[in-house]
Order: structure tokens, then sequence, then C-alpha cells
């Protein structure tokens, strides 16, 4: 009697733990299903110099420079001249020179041509880098030497550009 009451106790116990497992793990399963799911970043694409994708410049950005702009410096990194713009429609056009499409990432082939300076009275309020090549036509802004935003340049940004450096070829064979 005392044996069967010992396989029974046994019995029992075994089952409670088998049940107790089986609750532990349908719980845990719906705790782990009700939890947030992590969302993968995106992977960087091969052949690119920035980790993560660069956003647009903000278009409120673009909009106080359009109002308050008063210089634009361009220092040409490789080249023997620079260029400034002073007057209200030349800088505003400069302005239109850049793309409201973003340029997510920086291929490592593109090498930027110049430095262009945004100026308001004296301070410089924005930065870029000039990426102008066959397969690279774009602006990085950058503060503290990092990339911030890229967008890409506009028809007449490329039209702007081919214009000032025939322009340069012209003054040469002078």
């Amino acid at each position: 009697m005392k044996l069967k009451i010992y396989f029974t106790t046994i019995i029992i116990v075994m089952f409670l733990i088998g049940c107790n497992n089986g609750t532990d793990k349908s719980s845990t399963s719906a705790v782990a299903s009700k939890a947030p799911a992590k969302q993968a970043v995106p992977a960087k694409p091969a052949g690119v110099k920035n980790d993560i994708p660069l956003q647009s410049i903000p278009k409120a950005t673009i909009r106080g420079l359009w109002n308050t702009c008063t210089y634009i410096d361009y220092i040409f990194h490789d080249l023997p001249f620079s260029m400034s713009q002073d007057e209200t429609e030349s800088i505003q056009a400069n302005l239109n020179y850049i793309s409201g499409e973003a340029q997510a990432y920086i291929p490592n082939g593109c090498k930027a041509i110049a430095r262009q300076m945004f100026h308001v009275g004296g301070d410089i309020v924005l930065e870029a880098d000039v990426y102008l090549s066959d397969v690279c036509q774009f602006y990085v802004f950058v503060e503290n030497e990092k990339p911030v935003y890229a967008n890409k340049m506009s028809p007449s940004a490329l039209q702007f550009f081919s214009t000032m450096f025939s322009r340069v070829d012209q003054q040469k064979q002078k």
C-alpha cells in the first residue's frame, strides 16, 4: 500500500512538473511574441563611405538660407581658383541647384571637388562638399566635418558647373 501511494505521488508530481513546463513554455512564447520585434537596420551597401543612409537637407534650412544668405564661397580642392557670389539672385539660383532628392550613400570612388560655404552676415552657417564627376553629382552637407545631409544636384547645377568650367578653360587659353 505504501508502495502504491509512493508511485501515485511520483506520478502526480511528474504530471504537475510536466504541466508546469508546458505552461512556462507557452507563457514564455506568449511573452516573446508580445515583445516588440527588433527592426533590422538595413545593411550597408558595398562600396560606400557612410554606414548610415543620409537624409535630404530639410526644406526649412534651404528656405532660411533663401531669405538670409548673404554670400556663398566655393573653394576648389585641385583647381587654381575659388569663386564667390554675393548677389541675391545668384545665391538663390545656387540654392535651386540643390535637388530635393536625397543622396543616401557616398560611393567610395567619389571625391569632393570643392567646399561650398553659405554665409549670413560674416558667419558661415552651412558647409557642403561638392561632388561632381560623371558618376558623382551631389552635395554633402557637413557639420564638424561629418556628413549630416546629402542631396543630388539639379540639372541646372550641372549646367552651372559646365558653364563655369568652360569659362575657366577659355581663360586658360588666352
